[in-house]
């Protein structure tokens, strides 16, 4: 990790810290753009267990400023702690796609590295989107 990436991992755990890890607190990401295109993700669940899952919601912009209709191809996601994705619904006229991110871990042994801050990343069509979620050991 660069010494910049630790830092904002820093002030993320901290964050939380602060806030209580309440695991009903909201989070978006704002809007990342590329290739004329922008998405913003958001989640409720910004703080969950290891096994946990917390829903995605991912509103598209073409470069007109327009929802995304595209029921063909998704949103493609990544954690950096890894875990999986439920299928990505495809967005919808209103430009909103979903998905569930589980957390690595739960009733199985999980190593260290599955518990921390992992950076959600979601991407369509050259436009990314990052956000942070905190996987805690229950």
């Amino acid at each position: 990790m660069n010494r910049i990436t630790t830092l904002i991992c820093l002030l993320v755990i901290l964050t939380l810290f602060l806030l209580g890890c309440n695991s009903n607190t909201s989070s978006s990401s704002g809007f990342g753009s590329g290739s004329g295109y922008s998405l913003n993700i958001t989640t409720s669940n910004t703080s969950i267990p290891e096994g946990g899952s917390a829903t995605l919601i991912v509103a598209g912009k073409d470069a007109q400023g327009n929802p995304v209709n595209d029921s063909v191809q998704g949103v493609t996601f990544s954690s950096t702690l890894g875990g999986s994705f439920s299928p990505v619904s495809p967005f919808l006229s209103s430009g909103v796609a979903t998905s569930v991110f589980t957390a690595s871990g739960g009733s199985t042994p999980t190593p260290a590295a599955a518990v921390g801050v992992t950076q959600i990343t979601a991407s369509y069509k050259g436009a990314i989107a990052y956000m942070s979620i905190y996987v805690f050991k229950p």
